[in-house]
This record gives C-alpha cells, sequence and structure tokens, in this order.
C-alpha cells in the first residue's frame, strides 16, 4: 500500500470458475451432439421405412443410417467401375 490507496493488481488468465464454466458449456454442447447422432431417427411414415428396409438400409440410429448408406453408395460405384472395365475390353 502506498499513501493509504490500494493499488488495483492485473489478473493474468482465466479464474479457475471461469475454465468449468467453459468445459461444462463444451461438455452439454458434446452432450447433444451425441445423443442426436446416436438418437433412433423418426421416420414419418411407414411407406418410407418399409422402402428403406428393402434398399437394405439400418434404421435403427442415424450411424447406421450414414454406414448403410455408404455400403450402398459404394456397391454402385463398384458396379459402375466394373461396366465401364467391360466398356473399356
Amino acid at each position: 500500500m502506498v499513501g493509504g490507496k490500494q493499488e488495483e493488481v492485473k489478473r493474468a488468465g482465466f479464474a479457475f470458475i471461469e475454465i468449468i464454466l467453459v468445459l461444462v458449456i463444451i461438455y452439454l454442447i458434446a452432450n447433444l451432439a451425441v445423443n442426436v447422432y446416436f438418437k433412433k431417427p423418426i421416420i414419418v411414415n411407414k411407406e418410407e421405412a418399409k422402402v428403406l428396409t428393402q434398399e437394405g438400409i439400418d434404421t435403427t440410429n442415424y450411424q447406421t443410417i450414414v454406414s448403410s448408406v455408404k455400403e450402398k453408395v459404394q456397391g454402385i460405384q463398384d458396379q459402375y467401375m466394373q461396366e465401364m472395365e467391360k466398356i473399356a475390353d
């Protein structure tokens, strides 16, 4: 203390509570994203569900839908490449 006045102390960095608050916000956003990704999708009508099942697309959750569609697309690409090789020969 100089002359009875208190000097202001500048703080550097973040307070513990600020870091905890940011971590909680990140956790909540990540938790929401994971729950949406692994949640069972809402299929509005039964005809859509029937068509998806006939096409071999697993509608258990969003992750299985994505992997099923990727496999379908890969199969289509493979067929296309085989047809192109036949034409080239």
